[in-house]
């Protein structure tokens, strides 16, 4: 083999082991906001007290505690609670994603449902789950575990609106680019359960609810639509977020009706002793990646925090910041959710959007990083992945096999790109839901030669 031949195929070698271990520091840090464990860290029982968050609830002997367990960690989350609280528990249910709830949980109602669009069994869930908050008294808790995800699957369409209007704005906000926060603005309005609407069917229950954060900034009101915090959406807020993404005309003549309507003003009940707190977090999980990365010896700073604007920028924004970073850094790390406009029919999630662009500016500006954007979650939109790895070679890898990154990225067939061309990262669903991590790793000379 020739000297450059065999300086290609080392640097080949170098490029795959740092893609595994990448994926090994992304596996390790998802530990730290496993839900079940987290709930175990937030709540403990006593035989007569619940205590969340340094707060004491007392629980009668007849008091009746209901568990409901809601999103795509919800299977999880309902296991801690039942670690906790064991046969306490008089009944619980489980609403979560298809493919999500495995066996299920003894003694549980467990239902899947549609996301992210609402679906009708999604609809079902949601009146099954209300049908169980039915009688409860001042003397009663409802421990809601609720989670990323929670906002298309629990769901019950506002009067007179249908299932399938909500289904078509939630297409049209999302293709458009929306945000949760925008796309949540919205949807709280359209429903009877968002926004508080299913803490108001527990009327004099007490309600303890644990977070588990898809939500940059963790706003309770944003997580899942806050089906458990009382608040007020107003109409004006909704049709704000919908004029700027420019796509009235684009909603049913019934959703508009609503939102040029009056306020809705539901029933209040007291809330003064409720409690609510966030339990794992997006930033938990990128702290503990720099620990992780750290403890292998290498430099880490946390470069990107809380990102929410587009994947296209996102994609080139890590690279040029890698570029620009001070040589003693061997990763740069963040955290946040992209956003992504959908301009074609092809398969893919902001975080194959975010990894092919910069594939696409490591090739131009010859940068010698290995980049990395994942879902926590194991679901990347509709990439059937966590999302992907890109370096130096990923462009040229595709064209040798006759794929165009621009014409990959104006399809919107980001995932389709790399399930040919190499670097797509395939979990399955994680059990957690805390948005999404980004990875920047500089190729030296010895990172990735069995340095571990």
């Amino acid at each position: 083999m020739s000297g450059s031949a065999k300086d290609r195929s080392l640097m080949l070698q170098r490029y795959e082991e740092i893609h595994d271990r990448i994926e090994r520091w992304y596996r390790a840090a998802l530990g730290v906001v496993e839900p079940k464990a987290a709930v175990a860290r937030a709540m403990a029982w006593d035989g007569e007290r619940l205590v969340v968050d340094g707060r004491s609830i007392s629980v009668g002997m007849n008091a009746r505690v209901l568990v409901v367990a809601i999103g795509k960690a919800a299977v999880a989350l309902a296991e801690g609670a039942i670690e906790v609280l064991g046969d306490r528990i008089d009944d619980g249910v489980v609403l979560t994603k298809y493919g999500h709830l495995g066996a299920g949980i003894n003694g549980f109602h467990c239902f899947e449902a549609g996301h992210p669009i609402p679906n009708a069994s999604g609809v079902q869930a949601t009146r099954s789950i209300i049908d169980a908050l039915e009688g409860l008294t001042s003397d009663d808790i409802v421990l809601a575990l609720i989670s990323g995800g929670g906002s298309a699957l629990l769901e019950l369409p506002r009067e007179p609106l249908t299932l399938q209007d909500l289904q078509h704005t939630t297409e049209i906000l999302m293709h458009a680019g929306a945000g949760i926060h925008d796309l949540n603005a919205v949807r709280s309005v359209l429903s009877e359960v968002k926004g508080g609407g299913l803490r108001r069917r527990m009327d004099g229950a007490r309600c303890v609810s644990l977070l588990l954060s898809d939500v940059l900034g963790n706003d309770p009101q944003v997580i899942a639509s806050g089906p458990t915090v009382l608040v007020h959406r107003s109409n004006a807020e909704a049709q704000a977020v919908v004029s700027r993404f420019g796509v009235e005309s684009q909603l049913p003549e019934s959703v508009r009706s609503v939102l040029s309507g009056d306020d809705r003003v539901g029933s209040t009940p007291d809330s003064s002793h409720d409690v609510w707190t966030v339990i794992a977090d997006n930033a938990a999980m990128v702290k503990e990646l720099q620990s992780v990365v750290e403890t292998e010896g290498l430099s880490a700073r946390l470069q990107w925090q809380a990102y929410d604007g587009d994947a296209v920028d996102l994609g080139r924004k890590i690279v040029e910041d890698a570029l620009a970073s001070d040589d003693t850094w061997d990763v740069l790390l963040g955290g946040g959710e992209a956003t992504v406009e959908v301009t074609g029919q092809g398969f893919g999630g902001r975080n194959t959007e975010a990894a092919l662009v910069s594939a696409m500016a490591l090739e131009q500006q010859g940068g010698d990083w290995v980049v990395a954007s994942l879902a926590s979650d194991g679901d990347d939109g509709s990439a059937q992945a966590a999302g992907a790895i890109a370096d130096p070679e990923t462009v040229p890898r595709g064209r040798s096999i006759g794929v165009e990154p621009a014409t990959s990225l104006a399809n919107s067939d980001s995932a389709t790109y790399f399930r040919k061309a190499g670097g797509l990262v395939v979990t399955g669903p994680s059990g957690t839901n805390v948005n999404d991590v980004y990875i920047a790793v500089r190729i030296r000379p010895t990172l990735g030669q069995g340095d571990d």
